[in-house]
């Protein structure tokens, strides 16, 4: 019994600890380019990176209504913004970029 005890309890804490949460797509100096969805459902927001011609962007949903006016403030007055969304990665392919539901933004003072 002492044997399989020794065996599991650093397997079990090995697996208590492994947790798939830190797996995000999170994005930085980024530009709210678009913006779709009604009032009280899931709001649609397309960032563009500070590139002068982007040929892609990266979309995003909030149901948050504190991240929707952070985002629509952001919007417009020009300001870029960090995003981190609840993808396993940050898609690298393709001209929609899913980056999932946002988490965390941050608005940054500099276009």
């Amino acid at each position: 019994m002492n044997k399989v005890l020794a065996f599991m309890t650093p397997l079990v804490l090995a697996f208590a600890f492994a947790s798939p949460a830190f797996a995000v797509c999170d994005l930085a100096r980024l530009h709210v380019v678009r913006s779709e969805g009604g009032p009280g459902g899931v709001q649609i927001y397309d960032f563009a990176p500070a590139t002068v011609l982007p040929t892609y962007y990266y979309r995003f949903t909030t149901t948050d209504s504190q991240i929707i006016d952070n985002l629509n403030a952001a919007w417009l007055g020009h300001l870029a913004v960090r995003v981190v969304g609840d993808a396993a990665a940050c898609a690298t392919t393709g001209t929609p970029r899913a980056g999932g539901a946002i988490t965390y933004i941050f608005r940054d003072s500099m276009y």
